[in-house]
């Protein structure tokens, strides 16, 4: 049902029947403007979709009719019936103006999530036996600790040394739950338009002085960038938390040890680095600690560079890494700006 009688405008070319013939039979919504902005043709495909009277009606006030803002998508757009959509342009040539074309990506915008989703849980299929082993063994040592308790009546110092080796036991544990969280989900967040860079002070603030007591200098840059990036501020944090905490623990016991927390901006993308001066990688291992449970320490649960590549991909960005033996290591979470085309 056409939404709007379809009037000549004054003094507008108007598109032969030939074309109108054909601009009517695509299942695409199409829309002419002309040279004085309105809309002076639209085929049915756009009556349906775009569900608005549009002959006569100035694109630039369709455009705050049609569309609802959302940040937080980078290859489509939200119409006000909840469509996603994409939106291309090309002058009409010599009958001055432009034509429009919409097409309706809802379904395959779903269907990327459905996927995406699923790869998530078909990797955590295939991690099943990695993880039962990961949770057996913390579990096994509170059980341990816990039942000791229960059968003897062990003095105040040795009941307080079992009780705390059992929470210790059970916090890798819940760590270890939330982290296969963090990979599964992420992603899953609300995205918010921030400037990223600013984290890396927060947590420069918020750890230098724990790690100092440690014997570790954590150093931030200055004039950090302010290009912004759309992310789940919760999740980035957890990600550069998670590369502090790696960082923290590959400099244990050495001398001198420090951390540096960097920013850069590059050709729309922001760039933010920790990076350490500790043993560093080898070149054969560096691809493996990305994978879901592999980890170079005994305590490790092999999943917090798993995560954090999880994380910042579902961002749209990447997770890169320099390192050499004995020159410490580099990690960088590479993500692109809303703001550059």
């Amino acid at each position: 049902m056409r939404l709007a009688q379809r009037l000549p405008i004054a003094d507008e070319p108007q598109p032969d029947t030939s074309m109108a013939e054909l601009l009517d039979a695509l299942p695409a919504a199409v829309l002419l403007v002309g040279e004085d902005g309105r809309v002076r043709h639209c085929n049915p495909a756009a009556d349906e979709l775009l569900a608005l009277p549009l002959h006569g009606v100035l694109w630039r006030e369709l455009i705050e009719q049609l569309f609802v803002p959302r940040p937080d998508l980078s290859d489509a757009l939200q119409l006000h019936t909840g469509r996603l959509v994409t939106l291309s342009t090309r002058p009409l040539g010599n009958l001055r103006g432009q034509v429009l074309m919409l097409q309706d990506v809802t379904d395959a915008h779903q269907m990327r999530q459905r996927l995406h989703h699923q790869h998530r849980l078909a990797d955590m299929g295939k991690m099943a036996a990695s993880l039962a082993h990961q949770i057996r063994t913390p579990l096994a040592t509170a059980m341990l600790y816990v039942s000791q308790l229960k059968a003897a009546q062990p003095d105040l110092e040795r009941r307080e040394r079992m009780v705390g080796k059992a929470l210790t036991s059970l916090r890798g544990l819940e760590r270890l739950i939330n982290d296969m969280l963090l990979f599964v989900n992420s992603g899953q967040g609300t995205l918010e338009r921030l400037e990223a860079a600013q984290l890396l002070s927060e947590l420069h603030q918020e750890s230098a002085a724990a790690l100092a007591q440690k014997g570790i200098e954590l150093h931030c840059a200055e004039d950090l960038p302010t290009l912004p990036v759309m992310v789940n501020r919760t999740l980035l944090r957890s990600a550069l938390q998670n590369l502090l905490n790696n960082a923290e623990q590959a400099l244990e016991g050495r001398d001198g040890a420090r951390i540096s927390l960097l920013a850069s901006e590059s050709e729309g993308m922001l760039r933010l680095c920790v990076c350490d001066n500790g043993p560093g990688i080898r070149a054969e291992r560096q691809e493996a600690i990305f994978s879901p449970f592999v980890s170079d320490r005994p305590a490790g649960t092999g999943l917090g560079l798993a995560v954090v590549r999880a994380i910042i991909r579902s961002f749209g960005g990447e997770v890169t890494l320099h390192s050499q033996p004995q020159q410490g290591s580099c990690f960088c979470l590479c993500l692109p700006s809303p703001d550059v085309a």
